[in-house]
């Protein structure tokens, strides 16, 4: 179990409906239960746009870096995992 901080989980607030329904539960209820590699990816895919990253979490494109490939496959199966419970 890592700590997720107050300022990741504000940064994972995109104001972008498909974004906020993937990133917010990921960041709540998920990636604690990562490690913090998963963490350190999870903040580096931060740092992109709001279109890379639903172009990714959507799979129309594919980040070169392969953590965030790695991550992003990790939030869509979670989101797969969530879906038609919690209104997701």
């Amino acid at each position: 179990m890592i700590e997720v901080s107050g300022k990741v989980k504000w940064q994972s607030r995109r104001g972008m409906r498909e974004l906020d329904l993937m990133l917010l539960p990921f960041v709540e209820h998920d990636l604690p239960k990562g490690d913090e590699r998963q963490l350190a990816a999870y903040c580096k895919l931060l740092e992109h746009t709001d279109l890379e990253l639903v172009r990714w979490l959507n799979g129309t494109a594919v980040p070169e870096d392969p953590e965030l490939i790695e991550i992003i496959a990790c939030i869509r199966r979670c989101h797969e995992g969530r879906r038609g419970r919690e209104g997701v």
